[in-house]
């Protein structure tokens, strides 16, 4: 029985002349979809193994992707005749010519092809995401090693703006993630009006002070009490006629801090009003003192961050190596910027398929859109018009949820926009073939409400498009159900108990009385904290299970002394995990042997000598223990080890 989007479908395998869109949710048949236009193209003979190119954008969809065609082309083969039967066996003893892989092994591709166009090494190195952030680490550390050594002014500008090299890190990693970003905008903004700011500040301190004596000199869990103390010793300590220091204190102030009314001797009203006054002092003086401040250091930061990234550039190039966004960046400069280079790999990839397009950023969209372009010469990628047919991409809007990686759904809608109005088609599978009836009626009952999505698209949203049951056959007693939690249980041990147990027998029954396997079962919690308890609720009533990304081995005490050990062992500056390894049942080093090893001079570092005590004999022979193990995992396989 055909799926009631049939018609959709075919679209994808008969108009092989036009670019296409296809729209998928999950569990429609997304990766299905693309083999089958994979097969088709090469039945039909337009284009030949060599010249065809699936690209995802991750190596193990790219895996799934590759068996899956080849599975599905062997099978077309075998039942096909005539001209395309010659085509498909000629594709399927070829089938290693076809490019399946991700985006980034992809330009690599283009690179590695025309190396000396693109300006790159011939053998260059692709740094995959490890060893590319050791590289940024160890730029970062170059750079300010040469700071140091040239007496640089900017160390001093930085010390005035009260900010050290250390807290630029991590603003440094990131930055280094935007290459292909021309310009930063970073007006020069003046420093913030200090006077008017400190006399506020100085006021209010005033009355904090005035109130201190009556509040508890404890506040537990109220965080005014606590701010009011911090700010005044702040106030006391403090330059505040230094705008560094001074943005110090203001950055204390967050709004809505907790307050707890019985903290305060005028209970709940005076709560209400100091509340009020800390957000008011925090949204009208403090917040805007310190975004302004930001702001004034903003350009200083920004142009020592580029001086960075030239130390990063530098390290890549003497390494040979290229980044995931330099083979982006390169592979785009390459055809924007080559003409002949262009027209070269139009006829070299005749036909682009693209899985997973809801996670394209605005670069590998150029890269795509530049190369399948019908006018080699044309270097703006939003104004290209893909050649018909030379395009397909597949994703689902509802998941461009990666933004924080470049993806949004911003690219995904111009690039849409570009094949539609090019006079191609967006084709949409709504069949869902993964989910029981009674689950795709769930899910659309509660996302067709509006709630989660605008009625029409926008550039921030699609619009919700219900799920069709592409299932004949479902599962019984399948569907959508509430466990109710009795009132009486509140720890949550004890719920996540009682739910596994509930759990473990519904499968138990389900596995004897309506023949069903083990394997068709699968738990997914909100948190791994206890997935213990269900992995034992399963234990207990003999079901085979597997636990995935769950925390049950931490809770083996034996493990846990092994971990232990070799922390203690492989970090010998690490004087907490010395400690604990000593005074575990791994070494019974009790805490007044430990305090008269400490009184008698010793160090907690296994390479030190032990000097004379009550239990010198016992902390050597641990001390020894400990140098063995490190001396082992230093020279040994670690499984001998």
């Amino acid at each position: 029985m055909n799926p009631p989007d049939q018609e959709q479908r075919n679209l994808i395998v008969k108009r092989l002349d036009a670019t296409m869109i296809v729209e998928a949710a999950a569990g429609t048949g997304k990766t299905r979809s693309m083999t089958d236009r994979m097969v088709a193209l090469l039945a039909c003979g337009k284009c030949r193994i060599e010249t065809l190119a699936a690209v995802t954008f991750t190596r193990k969809a790219a895996a799934e992707l590759q068996t899956r065609f080849q599975s599905a082309l062997e099978d077309a083969a075998r039942h096909a005749s005539g001209k395309p039967a010659e085509r498909l066996r000629h594709a399927r003893n070829y089938v290693e010519l076809c490019f399946i892989g991700t985006v980034h092994s992809f330009c690599a591709r283009l690179l590695r092809e025309r190396p000396v166009e693109a300006g790159v090494d011939p053998s260059f190195e692709e740094l995959d995401d490890e060893r590319d952030a050791r590289l940024r680490e160890k730029a970062w550390e170059t750079f300010g090693s040469e700071l140091f050594a040239a007496d640089d002014p900017a160390l001093d500008v930085l010390d005035e703006l009260g900010l050290t090299l250390a807290e630029l890190r991590e603003a440094f990693l990131q930055f280094a993630d935007y290459p292909d970003v021309d310009e930063w905008p970073a007006p020069a903004m003046p420093a913030p009006a200090l006077k008017p700011a400190l006399h506020a500040l100085r006021e209010y301190a005033a009355h904090m002070a005035r109130l201190l004596p009556a509040l508890p000199s404890e506040g537990g869990t109220d965080e005014l009490v606590g701010l009011f103390r911090r700010v005044l010793s702040m106030m006391r300590s403090r330059d505040l006629e230094r705008h560094a220091e001074a943005a110090e204190l203001f950055e204390q102030f967050k709004p809505e801090r907790k307050c707890i009314q019985k903290n305060w001797p005028d209970g709940k009203e005076q709560a209400l009003r100091e509340h009020e006054q800390w957000n008011k002092f925090t949204t009208e003086v403090a917040a805007p003192f310190v975004a302004a401040w930001r702001a004034h250091w903003y350009p200083t930061v920004l142009r020592l961050l580029e001086r960075a990234r030239s130390v990063y550039d530098r390290q890549r190039n003497a390494a040979h190596g290229l980044n995931f966004q330099d083979l982006l960046m390169r592979a785009a400069a390459l055809l924007r910027d080559r003409p002949e280079i262009r027209r070269y790999f139009r006829r070299r990839f005749t036909h682009v398929l693209v899985d997973e397009f809801q996670d394209t950023d605005p670069v590998q969209a150029e890269v795509l859109l530049l190369l399948t372009a019908d006018n080699h010469r044309e270097r703006v990628w939003r104004r290209c018009r893909p050649v018909p047919g030379a395009l397909f991409v597949v994703g689902d809007p509802k998941q461009s949820i990666y933004r924080f990686r470049r993806a949004d759904i911003v690219t995904y809608n111009t690039v849409k926009e570009i094949i539609t109005s090019a006079g191609g088609l967006c084709v949409t599978l709504t069949a869902n073939f993964r989910s029981a009836a009674p689950v795709v009626d769930w899910v659309n009952a509660a996302f067709q409400s509006g709630e989660f999505f605008p009625a029409t698209a926008n550039d921030f949203s699609p619009s919700y498009s219900p799920l069709l049951v592409g299932r004949t056959k479902d599962a019984a007693e399948s569907g959508v159900f509430r466990i109710t939690i009795p009132g009486d249980l509140t720890n949550q041990d004890d719920i996540a108990a009682y739910e596994a147990d509930l759990l473990a027998r519904s499968i138990r029954r389900a596995v004897d009385s309506q023949d069903r396997a083990p394997g068709d079962f699968l738990i997914v919690t909100r948190m791994k904290k206890r997935l213990s308890m269900y992995a034992t609720a399963l234990q207990r009533l003999s079901i085979p299970h597997e636990v995935t990304g769950g925390s049950s081995l931490n809770e083996v005490h034996e493990l846990s002394l092994l971990n232990t050990a070799l922390r203690a062992a492989l970090e010998p500056d690490n004087t907490v995990a010395l400690v604990a390894a000593l005074r575990s049942e791994l070494f019974g080093v009790s805490d007044q042997e430990l305090y008269a090893f400490r009184r008698a001079g010793g160090l907690f570092d296994h390479r030190s000598a032990v000097p004379e005590f009550p239990a010198a004999e016992l902390v050597r022979d641990a001390f020894a223990s400990m140098s063995r193990h490190a001396d082992w995992l230093a020279n040994l396989a670690p499984i001998i080890a």
